[in-house]
Order: structure tokens, then sequence, then C-alpha cells
């Protein structure tokens, strides 16, 4: 079966029928007539051009996996030939380890960058360039960056200390034993650790332990939460918890603001034991483990710990405890790590209580107290090589640490077979930049220069190292950067306070902003650096995915700041708690960097082939309306003759290659991706407010939401300080360099802000900007303390004046304003702006979203209906001029809205919106033609005296001109809908275990037939019926739309073996006037759905024949024998329906 052109008749139907009683509109209909000229004569519209055929820039791209490092160099130039003609852009060349049963696995490539692994990249690259695609390159096998060229001193590292407590007075020599490093920690030949460097050796007072083991916990959402009970999973023997205390706070997580709600004794036995603990309005809960821990060997355990809200959820459990949550953040400890490195603070609140691997043990008493940071001594000169300590204690009771680095041990995720290594020293820029230079260096060897082909990148996959990271460089770039050396604090990373709470917070404040500015300049800016040398930009997911998933020690917005190219992530099918949506932070980060491509790592997903466009176009539009306006697959694996079908694929993604069912009819989804794409990535966003997100190290935007202080209708970015620095303040507004604005920046709820934000803020308010927020009261960090506090609050004195947020809610200075108090769209309203996009519908809940992009004098927005319904609205658009065209992101078309009426605060446009649609609505032009203010009917053109209309029903159709003049269009009468029912034969696609052909009745789902060959079916299958159709249904002005009710998931029509379209999502319609002929005409109704369906039968105990092969054993955690069928096919109730093309006068 090759396609719908084959002609077999089967059964006939002859259309008849009455008038319809009520009116339809079909506005796939509309779009698929001949398109209207919307630009005069044949004057250049590069936006209109570019719109409808898409450059490759818009275009999507793809990760183009070689798992296990496999290639075939035969078949490369062939699958980049398939992929451009079906519409993607680009690639980024990935080699990737597979899973799987080792049978089913692609057999094992080079290394990668070996010399054969290089002869892949060459030829990729000489064939992309040929044919107009974009290439990138991830740097590593998998991720993160790292390689089996990856030297110890280059490898990631992190912080280990051990502790010994002595008495003085008195001489004391004695041994300090190195930490334990990682057993995963690469050895020498000697056994011994390849690396490991002394850090320093320590001493303060032991006279003042903290209470016991703490941990507190942030929660999600950050509250105010309800807990009612405590759960506590003891673990059995001589080292169990003994006794524990749980406190709450409703404010920030300071021990003055902690309230204690239980106290209790736990037993020495496994299994959880529950003590009631009821409080209100929390945010943070801090746990302590107050005794238990054997004095010999310093160690207490405890397997998990839960507060449970009084519905039963677990407010303190991770995402692994509840992945349908973000999960608590665990955002302090006191203990040391445990004995092993599987026994982690982490697993306090993982969810997994069984066995050794699932406890929390400390490895040290509780840690102390400090007091004065002048009582550390720092004793590093008196130790010897060996380890050996000389030192003259002072009288009384003395903690000594030794704190050293070693290599953490950690390796790529998945990398091919031969391809495995150390991961990189993130925080070294040595190490970035020697592995960069490697990369590129091998480049040259099979390229040349690199800067003058096709590739144009090198991409750095989503920062994902894990442990307490460090490097040797920390302590120098701490006092660098900070201006205090941070040698007397590290008891701390030992879980000790130093100096008070307060100094140890500022501490960690100045600890985090170093390592996060050390991964982006050590890191990222110096892999650029690299890069550039060569000739290359780099693209990079930076600071993602982050929390709760990763807790990446950096500023997201700096770190992709620093990059040429940002890329988000999103995954289509997760759990709303969108723990892996990170999409608005990419597209602030573009948008304060003035970068203007925001690529989306799209469509990443463990359920294996369970989805067709229809089900991944929501996605994309929700990641459109966030600032996307680029999708990279995710992913595309190499399919090389002999990988079989659905073929090797990688553990996760929508896979997206030439083995899918759906593969030949992907291009019409793949050219909604690229249009929509090429017009949101003109111009520059419209957004009304800034939020600064504070000066903290560790910083994430969470996906787009709608503040209630401001409102639905308002779109908004969220800036850092260096988006702070690059703002200025004009005619009012606040301005970046590239020239997107902002009516008001918002600060953070916080009481602390760094200095020289704040003088900033007082430049740009001097300067004419509106500024709303609380007044701060103090500098953060150590740096400059205190004389930096008293700075902060002289400064705010003045900027906020007499402005409390109560009694006095503004004050002016300058030429500007600090508010504080006011909701948001109040402030807005008085500065008389309104929302930029509004609606009124007849039904209650309507969910429309947008975004808004001005590109010249042209103002385009982006309209989502997040309802699996049609919506007909009122939309208020805040243009000034211009007139209103719809511009259709699945069919290229561009027509005027004839339509629409001037509004307080802009211009009102009806729209129809699909089920899921979306729909480009565009201002450009002078505005002031002639227009309607109403209408019976789709119009589909005017120019103020003849009007062209298309009508589903006969009768008066009704038209209000914008002169105020009423007048009425006869519309010729319509014969009723035929529905075009059963019996219909189905032939199904060959060699996929299903019978030649069928004859259905009804239109069922395969799934609900007896035969096993259909019920298991993945293809596609051909429906087939003769229609009879009257000449009068084809007289001239007809028009005939045939409606197919509901499919899934990608449906092609042909009638009289001419092609009249695909439809890939609702309504399943389409425009067949053009196919028909009066009396007979043979339809033939082309569904194809997924993989899912076929290996759940291959998978049956009883299944006698495997049709498909792949590596991938099930898909959303169960195996395929388990996982339910999926509804396939045609389901109807399939129509003909007529319509008119009306013409008439309206006299002036």
């Amino acid at each position: 079966m090759t396609g719908l052109r084959i002609r077999a008749p089967a059964n006939r139907i002859r259309a008849s029928g009455n008038a319809i009683g009520a009116a339809m509109r079909f506005r796939t209909a509309i779009l698929l007539l001949a398109a209207l000229p919307v630009a005069a004569g044949c004057r250049a519209d590069p936006l209109a051009d570019g719109f409808r055929d898409p450059p490759p820039s818009a275009r999507p791209a793809t990760y183009y996996l070689w798992l296990n490092g496999h290639v075939d160099l035969g078949h490369v130039e062939t699958e980049l030939e398939t992929l451009k003609a079906a519409g993607l852009g680009g690639l980024c060349v990935f080699d990737m380890g597979a899973r799987g049963p080792k049978e089913a696995l692609p057999p094992p490539g080079p290394a990668f960058l070996d010399d054969d692994s290089l002869k892949a990249v060459a030829a990729v690259v000489r064939a992309a360039g040929r044919l107009g695609l974009e290439v990138g390159l991830s740097v590593s096998s998998s991720w993160d960056m790292g390689g089996s060229w990856v030297a110890p001193e280059d490898a990631c590292k992190e912080l280990l200390f051990t502790r010994i407590d002595v008495e003085g007075p008195g001489p004391v020599s004695l041994e300090l034993p190195f930490p334990a490093v990682s057993p995963a920690a690469p050895r020498g030949p000697d056994g011994r650790p390849a690396f490991a460097r002394d850090v320093a050796v320590l001493a303060a007072p032991a006279v003042r332990p903290l209470p016991g083991h703490a941990f507190i916990f942030k929660l999600d959402p950050t509250g105010p939460s309800e807990i009612a009970r405590a759960v506590f999973h003891n673990v059995p023997g001589d080292f169990a918890a003994k006794d524990v205390s749980v406190a709450v706070s409703s404010g920030a997580p300071r021990e003055a603001e902690f309230r204690e709600v239980l106290r209790a004794a736990l037993k020495p036995e496994a299994g959880p034991q529950e003590f009631p603990c009821a409080a209100q309005d929390v945010r943070f809960i801090r746990l302590r483990v107050l005794g238990g821990q054997d004095p010999a060997q310093a160690e207490v355990r405890l397997a998990e710990f839960e507060a449970r809200s009084p519905d039963g959820r677990n407010v303190v459990g991770s995402h692994e405890a509840d992945r349908t949550r973000d999960g608590a953040e665990l955002v302090r400890f006191t203990s040391a790590r445990g004995l092993d490195r599987e026994w982690t603070a982490d697993n306090i609140h993982d969810g997994v209580t069984g066995g050794p691997a699932g406890s929390w043990a400390s490895a040290g008493p509780p840690a102390l107290a400090i007091d004065d940071p002048g009582a550390v001594i720092d004793l590093s000169g008196r130790m010897d090589a060996a380890g050996r300590l000389a030192w003259d204690a002072p009288p009384g009771r003395w903690a000594v640490w030794r704190f050293a680095c070693a290599n953490t041990g950690e390796r790529l995720k998945i990398p091919s077979p031969r391809s495995d290594g150390l991961a990189t020293d993130h925080l070294s820029a040595a190490a970035t930049r020697r592995y960069i230079a490697y990369v590129t260096g091998r480049l040259r060897r099979a390229l040349g220069d690199p800067g003058t082909t096709a590739l144009r990148s090198l991409y750095l996959a989503s920062y994902e190292v894990r442990g307490r990271i460090w490097t040797p460089d920390l302590p120098a770039e701490f006092l660098r950067r900070r201006g205090y050396d941070l040698v007397r604090f590290l008891p701390v990373f030992a879980g000790c306070s130093v100096g008070g709470e307060e100094a140890t917070e500022r501490f960690i404040y100045d600890y985090r902003k170093t390592l996060g500015d050390l991964v982006v300049d050590a890191y990222y800016r110096a892999a650029c650096e690299e890069a550039h040398a060569a000739g290359l930009l780099v693209e990079s997911e930076a600071g993602g995915p982050g929390p709760p998933i990763h807790q990446v020690p950096v500023d997201a917005l700096k770190a992709l700041g620093a990059v040429d190219v940002v890329r988000g992530e999103f995954w289509p099918t997760r759990p709303k708690a969108d723990r892996l949506w990170v999409v608005k932070e990419t597209a602030c980060a573009a948008h304060l960097y003035g970068k203007p491509v925001v690529n989306m790592e799209a469509f990443t997903t463990t359920d294996h082939w369970r989805e067709g466009p229809q089900d991944l176009k929501p996605a994309a539009d929700r990641a459109f309306c966030e600032g996307a306006n680029r999708m990279v697959w995710h992913t595309l694996a190499h399919q090389p003759p002999g990988s079989g079908a659905p073929g090797w694929v990688y553990g996760a993604g929508t896979h997206l290659n030439t083995n899918l069912t759906w593969w030949p009819r992907a291009k019409p989804f793949l050219d909604y991706l690229a249009r929509a794409s090429f017009l949101l990535q003109q111009g520059l966003p419209v957004s009304d407010v800034l939020y600064y997100y504070g000066d903290q190290g560790y910083n994430f935007v969470p996906p787009r939401r709608v503040d209630p202080s401001l409102g639905f209708g308002f779109d908004y970015d969220v800036t850092n300080p260096e988006g702070i620095a690059r703002l200025a303040a004009r005619d009012g507004r606040l301005v970046l360099p590239e020239g997107t604005s902002y009516e008001i920046l918002v600060l953070p709820d916080r009481e602390d802000m760094d200095l020289d934000v704040l003088r900033k803020v007082d430049a740009l308010v001097r300067a004419g900007a509106t500024v709303v927020g609380r007044k701060p009261v103090r500098a953060n960090g150590l740096t400059g303390f205190p004389r930096r506090d008293a700075e902060v609050r002289e400064l705010a004195d003045r900027l906020w004046g007499p402005c409390d947020g109560d009694a006095v809610r503004e004050h002016r200075t300058g030429a500007g304003r600090v508010i504080w108090g006011p909701s948001l769209r109040d402030i807005l309203r008085e500065r008389g702006i309104g929302p930029d996009f509004a609606f009124t519908s007849p039904l209650p809940d309507t969910d429309l979203d947008f975004v808004h992009r001005r590109a010249g004098a042209s103002e385009i927005y982006f309209v989502r209906n997040r309802k699996p319904r049609a919506e007909r609205v009122e939309a208020v658009f805040r243009v000034r001029g211009g007139s209103p065209e719809i511009w259709d992101p699945d069919t290229g078309t561009i027509r005027r809205r004839h339509v629409y009426t001037k509004a307080p605060g802009g211009v009102r446009v009806p729209l129809e919106l699909d089920p899921d649609g979306a729909m480009f609505v565009v201002f450009r032009g002078p505005g002031g033609a002639p227009h309607l203010v109403e209408a019976g009917a789709e119009v589909l053109a005017y120019d103020g005296r003849e009007v062209e209309l298309l009508a589903f029903v006969g009768g008066p159709i009704r038209m209000r001109t914008d002169a105020g003049k009423t007048v009425e269009i006869p519309a010729p009468n319509l014969p009723a809908p035929l529905e075009v029912s059963g019996p219909w034969r189905v032939d199904f696609q060959p060699g996929r275990g299903a019978p030649a052909s069928a004859d259905f009745s009804d239109l069922v789902s395969w799934t609900q037939r007896p035969e096993p060959g259909i019920r298991y079916f993945s293809g596609t299958a051909i429906y087939r019926r003769d229609v009879e159709v009257p000449a009068d249904w084809l007289a001239e002005g007809r028009r005939v739309i045939l409606d197919l009710g509901r499919l899934w998931t990608i449906g092609a029509v042909a009638v009289n073996d001419r092609e009249a379209g695909v439809t890939w999502k609702a309504p399943f319609r389409l425009d067949v006037t053009e196919t028909l002929r009066p009396g007979i005409n043979r339809l033939a109704v082309e569904v194809t759905n997924t993989w899912s369906n076929r290996l759940v039968g291959d998978a049956q105990p009883d299944a006698t024949e495997r049709i498909a092969r792949t590596n991938i054993t099930g898909t959303g955690g169960l195996p395929w024998a388990k996982v339910p069928l999926q509804e396939s096919g045609l389901f109807g109730p399939v129509r003909l329906v007529p319509a008119a093309r009306v013409r008439g006068t309206v006299e002036p």
C-alpha cells in the first residue's frame, strides 16, 4: 500500500436533505479557500513570504542521535535528504549510549571524536552544507561535559573533611586521616586517589554543640501549607535515631522564627512511626535528630521523614517521593556526608525507605556553634606531608578538621560503549579551555576550518553535575570576588554556624554567589571564548533544568546570557507541576541579553510512541506563548538499514525518524511549527512588567503564571542583576539596549538587596522610571559588612522616603517614583495602561493565552485556545492602528479580518478558535480601511461597497458597517449535510500483522475489533466509500466541506484519486470541492496511528509473530504487555457539508 491513489470503489451513498435549521461555520473551510491577497500589487512582503515558506533558521531542528556511536556512513546523506524534505532546518549531532536488551541494541561504534567518529562528523557536515541544513555538535558523548581524555586534574571535584576532637592544654601530635574519597573516584597505579589536595586544617573550640543534626525544608509550594502529623521511618539496630524534634516557620528559615510543634522519642525498629503535630501557615519545616549516635563511630541513622497535610500529602517529600509535584527543597542541613556515598542528606526525604541506600546516616557528632570567627585557628602549616599534626593546643576541648578536595568520580551519564570518561571540573576555566580546545582541534583535523563549514555551533547539554562541587582555585576566587578569606568559614560546610546564624547565612550567600559566578565564567564563558577562536558559537541549555530536578549552583539567567544561543526544555506529558518546563526562563534571558532566537528542547517524554501531532501541538503552543520561537526535536536517532521498525531509539523523547508510522505525513506539523517560529522571531517582545528575582547565587524562573496582583492580559519578563545593569529609563519606560521596554520594575519581597543593584535602581528612578516594591533594609553577604548595610539603609531611606506600603504608598524622586502597596494592575491603570489582550466569551470557563511581538509597524499576536473545544470570543487587542489580519500557521494563508470595531483600549475582533487551536492576529498597515462591525457570516472580502461571504445556511445575512449602516445580503437555501455512514472497506498497510482489508459497518476504534491483527495494528489504513453528490452541490459559488468528525492520529483524504489534503488536528475538516464531480465519487480516508499498539500486541504471551523491532521494552514505567491500547482509527461521524460563496453590494 503506497498511498491514497489506489482505486478500489466500494459502497455508495447518495446525497439528499433539507435546509439547515441552525447556522454552521467551518473556519477550516474558509482557510482552505483560495486566499485573498493582502498586499497590494506585487510589492515585496518579507514578513508574509517568510511566513508562507519559513527559512531554515525558523524550521524545527532536531537532536540527531548516534546511538552507541554507531553510524552507517553510506546512509547518512540519504537520511539527511529525507529530513530536509520533511521540513527540518537543522540538526545537533549527539553521540549517545543506548539502553535495552543487548540483542536489540545497535553495535558499538567508534569512540567519540576518534578518527572513525570524525569521518562520520565530516560526512554529516558536508551533506548538511549541500542541503542548507544548520549543524551543531554536542561536545561529549551524552552529558555533562567530559570524555576519556579528561585527566583527573581536570575532572569534577568535591570538598571533603574529617574531624577529630582533642583536649588542651598541651602538645597535640596525631595523624589526621585524609577524608574518605568517593569509591568512584579514579585511582592511580598504587590504588591511591589520582587527584587529592589538602585545602586547610582548622581548629575551633568544641564547647557549644548544636542541639542535633538539623534539616530545613522549603515546602512546595512555598506556602502557606498545613501539616497534621509527622511520620518517621527509623532503622533497626544500635544506630537508630532516638529523639527528634519538628519545628515550623511561616517566614524565613531563621532560628528565631521556628516554633517547635513536636518532640518525640522513636523506637529502634523499622517501619513508620506516626505523631500528631498540627500547624498552619507553614513555609519551612526543620527536623532535628537529637540523639542516638554511637560515640565510637559518631553515627546515627534515620530512614525517612514525612510531614503530612490533613489530606495526606507529604509536604516535605522530594520530587522523587511524589512525581506529581515539584517536591520540597532541602535548603540546609548540618550533618556531614555519611559513611557511604549513597547515604546523603537528600535520602532523608527521597521517598525511599528500604536498605542502607535509603537511609540518611551521619558521619560525625552534631556540628558546633562557633560564635566568633576569630576563634577558628588555621593549622594548615602545622600538618606535614604525611598528615601528622603538631600543635600546642590551648586549654579546652577542640574540634580539628582536615578539609581536602578530591575527584567525585562523576562520569558521563549515558555514553556510547567506547566513549566513557570523567566529567570536567566545571569551576575551572583552564579545564574548560583545555577540553574545548581538544574538541575544536579534533574538528580541525576532520573539517579544516570549522567556521567555514555548515557546522555552526558546539552544544553544551543541561548542567546536571551532582555533589558538593569544589575546585582548588575556589578559595582564591572567593577572595578576589568577595574580598575576604573563606578559610575561617570552612566549618560551615561541616554543618557548623560561624559567627552566629546571620553571619553564617551571609557567608552562604557569598559562597553560593561565588559558585554561581564560577560556573558562568569558568564553564560557559570560557567555552564560548575557546569556541569563538575556532569560528564556532556555543549553544546551551545553560543553568537547566534546575530545581527540583537538579540543584544547579547558578543564576540561570546569567548562565543563559553567557552563551551565544540559548536553549530551554519542555516535556509535553509531565504532570501539571511543570517540573520540566523551562521555557519562560529561557525566553527572559534571550530578551534581557538581546538574543533573538529562543530554542526549545521540545517534546521530551518517556511515553514512547504514544503521541501524534494533535497530542503534541498544545504543548508547542503553550511554549510559544511563553516566548519560545524555535523547536529542537527530542529526538531523532540515526536509522541505518537493518535497525528495524520502529528501530533504535534513545530512552526518552518523542521519536521522530523515518521509521515513524506518521513520518510521511509529518511535514504539515513541522511546517506549522516553522511558521509560528518565524513570526515569533520577528521584532521584539511586548511586555509591561519586569520582575527582579533577587541577588541570590542560585536563582531560577518558574513557568509562566498569572500574578494575582497583575491579572490576565499582561506579559512580563524576569531579570537578574546583569539585566538591571543593562536598563535605561527613557520617556518613563525601562528600556534595554535592543529596544525591549517595560512600564514598571517590580522588586522581590525581600528585606535585603545588593548595594550595586540598589544604586542602579536609584539612578533609574531619578531618570524617570517607576519601581514597585518594599524598601530593603540591609545588604546581603559579608562583603563590606556592616558598611554596605548602612549604605543600603541610607540610600533606601532617600529613595522610598516616607513610603511604608500602608499609610504612604508612593514617593517621587527625580523624574520617577517608587510605589509600595497598590496592585500592579492598579498602577498600570493609573498610567493609562490596560491589558494587552482581553476577551469576553459566552462561556464562563473559556481559557485563552497569548504572546505579543512588535516588528516595526506590525503588531503580531499569537492567540491560543487552552480548551479541547471550539471557542467564540470577542477579543480586544491593545493596538492604536492597523487592520487585523488572520495568519494561519497550519496552512500559511493570510486573510484580512473585515469585521472589527474600535474599542476602549484597542481594537475588538471577533475570533473563532478550533479545539486546542491557535492563530496569529497581525495588525499592520495604516488602518482606516472600510470594514464591518458585525456580520452574520464569514466575510471573505469587503472594500466598502462589494462584499463576499461564506454561508452555511440560507436566508438573509445581516451586516453592519463601520459607518453604522445595517444591510442584508440574501443567501441561497442549502441542503442539509450528508452523513457518510457505513459500511466502509478498510485496507490495512501490509506487513503489520493485519488482514489486507476488512469491512467496518460502523466507525469504531481498531482496538474494539475482534481480529488481533487489527486490534494491535500500528500503521496506516485507508477507509474507502463511494459517495453520490448531486450536480447542484457543485454549482458556481458552491463549496463542499468534508468533516471527518474525530480520528487518531493523522488523516489524509483523496477523492477520485486526487489528494485533497492532510488533516492532523481538530477539527478534521477539508474543502474537497475541487476534487468532487457530479454523481459517484470515490472517497478514500487515510488514517495513521502510532507504534504503541503493535508493540503491546507483540508483547502478549500468545503472540505468534513479532512485527516491531526496537530496544525499548516499555513506556510510562510499564512493560509493553501491560500498556493500555490507544484508541485508533476513524471514529466519525463523517459528513459532507455544503456552503455557498455569496456576493452582494453595500449601497453607500
